[in-house]
């Protein structure tokens, strides 16, 4: 189909958004990320390169290194000391919830090719690995973009991802309050490089099907289904719970680890509108709903407008709106469990709304270079509020 002839360049591109773009460049990119009070800080610097070889192929790589540290809410004996691991049996006095410092480097990479047929139709397969002290990540990914006509103006997408990830935990001894020690004999899982004791899996496969119509010269609707299911260590293993707090009775507590299903399936939809409101002027709108079996659902509104001046200039602006329910094993600061199966404190399993703000400029200096920022303001409505900075630079070659 034809776009209109003053059709913004930008507005062109999100069009053609289920379709991997023609240009080779090199992206550098830093984020800046602050929660309230210090809670949490990650600095992450980001590097992307795209490849075409020929009109059939396009790679791409990304390498991403983060730097995070702070301090996460949770519950702990204090009389063994402020950490995710003062566990155990304790005077009812003893317990706590606060802030409980830590600190960590992730490194990530992936890789991405696609191809295109003579069809038109493009395959895209991919592989991305990322590394914690404590945590390893591994995906596979591809994705089919199958044209529905000549034209390119309708088409289905089928993607398919499969994650193999491994998380390291240390194992807590509560019967003398402390962490089994690196020499112990009978602990053949330790891993004495990442301090851990035991290795657990977690798989993560993830399908989804869309469909896209081009509406017209301007606009174009996508709708997407999707559902992912996990399976293994699904626990965060720095998270503690409060068990069996008798403070008027025996006087004693029990601090012990989160537990959460090792399972876990959800579905949801995705819906998007995509428009050029003037000549200069585009706006890219979503919906997502999200259930899953751990009594969670969420919704999600998220709506951009780009705005381009001049021949140099792209300013954009954004807004989302988030909610989600509780989880039914949830129990918040100052609640407490006694013998049931599956308990977490976790905030992030919690009920919440949150609303975030956006604004970005990107300058394109010449034809081979274009510079970018933006900053980024999250509130939500019962933990925390954060901000976070963009900058980069993208050279075209």
């Amino acid at each position: 189909m034809q776009l209109r002839t003053k059709l913004s360049l930008f507005t062109c591109s999100l069009l053609a958004f289920g379709t991997a773009q023609a240009e080779d460049y090199v992206s550098v990119q830093y984020v800046h990320y602050d929660e309230d009070s210090g809670r949490t800080t990650v600095m992450s610097p980001a590097l992307e390169v795209s490849k075409d070889f020929g009109t059939d192929y396009t790679l791409k790589a990304s390498l991403v290194l983060d730097s995070i540290s702070g301090a996460s809410p949770s519950w702990y004996d204090a009389s063994s000391g402020a950490s995710a691991f003062s566990r155990g049996d304790t005077s009812a006095n003893n317990v706590t919830y606060d802030a409980i410092e830590y600190d960590d480097t992730r490194t990530a990479g992936s890789i991405a090719l696609t191809t295109r047929f003579a069809s038109r139709d493009e395959l895209t397969v991919g592989y991305s690995r990322s590394y914690e002290r404590d945590y390893e990540a591994n995906e596979l990914s591809a994705e089919y973009l199958y044209n529905l006509d000549s034209s390119r103006n309708r088409t289905l997408s089928f993607g398919l991802s499969y994650q193999f990830n491994r998380v390291l935990v240390e194992e807590y001894s509560s019967a003398n309050n402390r962490l089994r020690d690196d020499d112990d004999d009978d602990d053949d899982d330790y891993d004495s490089s990442s301090g851990a004791s035991q290795s657990f899996d977690i798989n993560v496969l993830t399908a989804e099907i869309g469909f896209t119509q081009v509406l017209s010269p301007t606009s174009l609707a996508k709708a997407s289904v999707f559902f992912i299911n996990e399976d293994g260590y699904l626990s965060n293993p720095y998270m503690n719970v409060v068990r069996n707090y008798n403070l008027n009775n025996s006087g004693t507590a029990e601090v012990t680890a989160e537990n959460k299903p090792d399972t876990r399936t959800s579905y949801g939809l995705t819906l998007q509108y995509i428009t050029a409101l003037s000549d200069v002027l585009s706006s890219n709108t979503s919906y997502r709903f999200y259930s899953d079996d751990w009594g969670i659902n969420s919704h999600t509104i998220n709506t951009e407008l780009y705005y381009e001046y001049g021949d140099h200039w792209l300013f954009g602006g954004g807004l989302r709106y988030y909610v989600q329910s509780e989880a039914d094993f949830y129990n918040g600061a100052k609640e407490y469990f006694t013998n049931e199966t599956y308990a977490s404190s976790d905030r992030r399993m919690s009920d919440f709304n949150a609303v975030s703000y956006k604004v970005s400029a990107t300058y394109h200096v010449n034809g081979d270079w274009s510079v970018n920022s933006g900053i980024s303001y999250y509130d939500q409505s019962k933990h925390f509020d954060a901000i976070y900075y963009t900058a980069g630079l993208k050279y075209y070659f």
